[in-house]
């Protein structure tokens, strides 16, 4: 079922995945200037050679992302109930 869905909307996917590298990886520049262009390159070449298997690299990489901002902020929630 999200197959489709991600097969569908793969430019949008690509777009929210550069969004959201943009925005959770604000405070490492270098970082996030590399990983906007490998994750820009993956989703052209995943769009011009019609790979539709990219979409759900393209979604693995969005959980990633997020995930990695919801960890700290799971981390920092821990911390608080420790004080």
């Amino acid at each position: 079922m999200l197959y489709p869905i991600l097969v569908e909307y793969y430019l949008w996917f690509c777009f929210a995945l550069l969004g959201i590298t943009w925005v959770t990886r604000k405070n490492n520049v270098k970082l996030r200037q590399n990983l906007l262009y490998l994750y820009g390159m993956i989703s052209a070449l995943g769009f011009l050679l019609d790979f539709d298997w990219v979409a759900g690299v393209i979604f693995g990489l969005i959980v990633l992302e997020v995930g990695k901002v919801f960890k700290v902020w799971l981390d920092q929630k821990q911390q608080n109930l420790k004080k």
